[in-house]
């Protein structure tokens, strides 16, 4: 009954997000709004609970590790994504790009102060969930970022923390989905000759990934001084490719277990030794050939 009823009540949520952020313009009113539809929909979950009390800890644990974060989120993306934009310097287009890339990188460097849990949190580990989603259990670790001062009927060790990355996962596909915008607005220097033929990236997205990492690894460009977001975008207009989720796609490359994280460069490197093999194997076969003829 509580999945049906979040379920209907987060989609009428989103809803009145979208009627808000197009019937209203001012940046401030729309907070303001969005963040009282917040508080309604928790509300509405919290008397639910409140008045129908977790049958066991099985259903107390999906609640606060997945259907609270995913309303509270949205509360935590839209503050944040209100003061970025109201912060944002009125300067060239240059500087615009550098701004966000700043706010890029202020969200990988939660996700790496956080890292083991936002690894809990992207494997979909269980183990210790009785310690991080039971109301009443507290977690004694300077690895947990300072939190509001929480309901302790209503919240977790670990449930804010939750909210956070997904909102931050939010907040870093929104940025560089404006990065994006900044690319396409470049056009093309008019009636200058194209002399190369379109390339387009029709492997799998996660091997460029893999390979975009290496060469920002090895500072392979710029004299290693061009930035992760830079090669990425670079990637994406060159190769026409959609890379949003590059991210987290090096998260699933970092976190494999039964293959090395370089699988497909590895894969690179056998295919060039076993054609060089072959061209070897060739030229030696053209060699004993043209010493038969003589």
């Amino acid at each position: 009954m509580l999945v049906k009823l979040s379920e209907k009540l987060y989609a009428r949520l989103c809803e009145e997000i979208t009627r808000i952020k197009t019937t209203e313009t001012d940046p401030f009113k729309v907070l303001s709004a969005i963040l009282k539809c917040i508080r309604a929909a928790l509300k509405e979950l919290k008397d639910h609970i409140s008045k129908n009390p977790f049958k066991d800890k099985a259903a107390q644990i999906h609640f606060f590790k997945h259907i609270k974060p995913k309303f509270y989120c949205l509360r935590i993306f839209y503050l944040e994504k209100y003061n970025i934009d109201t912060s944002i310097p009125a300067r060239d287009a240059e500087t615009l790009k550098d701004f966000y890339r700043d706010e890029l990188k202020a969200i990988q460097r939660f996700f790496q102060h956080v890292y083991f849990y936002y690894q809990y949190y992207r494997l979909g580990a269980t183990e210790l969930d009785e310690l991080y989603f039971i109301r009443g259990v507290e977690v004694q670790s300077v690895l947990i970022p300072e939190v509001p001062e929480l309901d302790p009927e209503f919240a977790t060790s670990c449930d804010y923390l939750f909210s956070k990355i997904k909102a931050y996962e939010l907040l870093q596909d929104d940025l560089l989905k404006i990065l994006k915008k900044f690319d396409l607005a470049v056009n093309d220097v008019p009636g200058e000759a194209k002399e190369l033929p379109e390339l387009k990236w029709t492997g799998d997205k996660v091997n460029l990934v893999e390979v975009i990492y290496a060469l920002h690894f090895t500072g392979q460009l710029n004299n290693g001084n061009a930035d992760i977001s830079v090669i990425i975008r670079f990637m994406e207009k060159h190769l026409k490719i959609d890379l949003s989720r590059a991210y987290r796609d090096f998260t699933d490359i970092r976190n494999r277990k039964t293959s090395s994280p370089t699988r497909y460069i590895e894969q690179m490197r056998e295919s060039i030794h076993i054609r060089m093999d072959d061209d070897l194997a060739l030229k030696q076969v053209n060699k004993n050939r043209y010493k038969s003829t003589i």
